[in-house]
């Protein structure tokens, strides 16, 4: 079997760096494990790729069902380090016999596509590529606590992941440094350096948004860097054609609930709307199931459930009374879960949709918001 390209995907580390109990590979954002954000990327810019997927022995079964089946997927158990989980994933592809061989850190889940065609296309005139991107920082050479040198940046660069390969020539690399010595580098064109050190490495340009997760801080910034984008992919999306749909909102009748009433009226939606005024409280779980089932009655059905309710006691917890606490829990969670409850039959014949409005409180860390946060 022979295949242009294969994939080595590295998901083998611990997370340590990033002090938690659960490797960054494995840490959800934007819905999905990081992984997956960094495979989804790989497919779909290399959709008939053989990909070994190198993860920490005791994940491989957990993995295997994070997967979309189907594809050429190996999942293989990663090394003492990233050298040796990528041997281990080379290994798991020489059967592809591939000419090819793609490497990518699964912490870095923005790649983009167009990298990744910069460095399929580099291959046809290059044996080795990097992808790397010049850095803004001055660079201090330090020994023993001093500056020793300060070099000038315009030939430094910050190297980024994919890197590519023709792949025998770096299953030979490996084979002639060894198993043994393979801690002694950092990635692998050191590697294939020093097994050709006349050898040119290509490099192609990287991107700022190509980061990879490792620091607490990565966290905080790869959240809101899948926001954003989710946020300016809906705006260049053609609209949803809302006539004649059957909706049902909850919280209707003021704030940002009435705005998208009067905005689905106004495409042609038929639009009911509930809320304490008009003698629907979200946390008495039969006025919810009461206020679906008039719905229901009334529209001949429902297509879609939306969910505008919150309560926000903006205080430090230590400050809020019981009562307090608990109508924000009530509101904001338990409401929503008796939605969601009673909505679930009626959407499900309808293949309609709930959607329940969340808030991006939950990364903040306000003191003053935290019960808001918690239950949003």
């Amino acid at each position: 079997m022979h295949s242009e390209h294969a994939v080595v995907l590295l998901a083998g580390g611990s997370g340590s760096r990033l002090a938690g109990d659960q490797a960054k590979q494995f840490i959800r954002l934007a819905g999905k494990p990081v992984l997956i954000h960094s495979y989804d990327a790989l497919r779909r810019h290399l959709p008939d790729a053989p990909i070994a997927v190198v993860v920490p022995g005791d994940a491989i079964e957990a993995v295997r069902k994070m997967l979309p089946a189907g594809g050429q997927v190996v999942i293989v158990s990663g090394g003492a380090t990233r050298q040796a989980s990528t041997l281990n994933g080379l290994k798991a592809l020489a059967s592809y016999a591939p000419r090819h061989v793609i490497i990518h850190d699964a912490a870095r889940p923005f790649v983009s596509g167009r990298i990744i065609a910069d460095v399929v296309d580099a291959l046809k005139a290059s044996d080795a590529i990097d992808v790397a991107i010049p850095t803004s920082d001055t660079i201090v050479v330090e020994r023993d606590g001093y500056i020793e040198a300060i070099p000038k940046r315009q030939h430094i660069l910050r190297g980024q992941t994919p890197q590519a390969f023709r792949f025998d020539a770096l299953m030979d690399c490996y084979q002639r440094i060894g198993e043994e010595r393979l801690h002694q580098f950092t990635d692998d064109c050191g590697i294939y350096l020093h097994c050709n050190p006349t050898a040119k490495v290509r490099i192609v340009l990287g991107d700022e948004e190509n980061i990879k997760i490792t620091h607490p801080i990565d966290l905080i910034l790869a959240d809101e860097m899948f926001r954003i984008r989710t946020s300016s992919s809906s705006i260049d999306r053609p609209g949803i054609d809302v006539r004649g749909k059957r909706i049902l909102i909850f919280g209707g009748t003021a704030g940002i609930g009435k705005a998208l009433a009067d905005i689905l009226i106004a495409a042609g939606a038929e639009v009911q709307s509930r809320s304490r005024s008009n003698g629907c409280d979200i946390t008495a779980e039969e006025q919810v199931r009461n206020a679906v089932n008039d719905s229901v009655k009334s529209l001949g059905g429902l297509d879609v459930v939306i969910n505008c309710v919150g309560m926000l006691n903006k205080n430090l917890l230590t400050q809020q009374s019981s009562d307090e606490i608990s109508n924000q829990i009530d509101v904001n969670f338990s409401g929503a879960v008796w939605i969601a409850k009673w909505s679930h039959e009626p959407l499900k014949r309808s293949k309609g949709m709930l959607l329940q409005f969340a808030s991006s409180s939950y990364t903040r860390g306000r003191a003053d918001h935290v019960i808001y946060a918690a239950t949003k």
